[in-house]
């Protein structure tokens, strides 16, 4: 008897355990009928999705167009910028030269004014020292 009921006790706690696992152990259909729905709703939203996906990706390439242009055009201007730039890089230059020349010419001139002022001077000292000494 003692082996019956061992056995019988054994054979009820299996039993009960694999019972309780059964019924603790969430149920499948209810989640399967959830999950249908969720799933045929995220279908019936995608077109919605991909239209505005459709539209982003038109603005995105509109304003992408819009930012060529605009580089194109800030392009030109740079070219036409360092056209410029040479121009006037070209125009000091021969400005900066031409004021150098006429310093140059100034001072030529300015040098022979002295002198023939110097010379004028000298000949006269010179004729006063002559007739000086030719008179003592």
């Amino acid at each position: 008897m003692n082996r019956w009921s061992n056995a019988i006790l054994k054979f009820t706690f299996a039993v009960l355990l694999c019972g309780g696992l059964l019924l603790g152990a969430p149920r499948a259909e209810a989640g399967y009928f959830s999950d249908l729905f969720s799933g045929v709703k995220q279908l019936s939203e995608l077109p919605a999705e991909v239209n505005e996906l459709k539209e982003n990706y038109q603005v995105t390439l509109d304003k992408l167009g819009e930012a060529q242009a605009t580089l194109e055009t800030f392009q030109q201007q740079n070219l036409e910028l360092i056209e410029r730039n040479k121009e006037l890089t070209a125009t000091v230059t021969a400005l900066t030269e031409a004021q150098q020349s006429r310093e140059a010419s100034g001072r030529k001139t300015r040098i022979m004014i002295i002198v023939a002022v110097a010379l004028v001077a000298g000949y006269f000292i010179l004729l006063r020292g002559l007739r000086f000494i030719l008179r003592k």
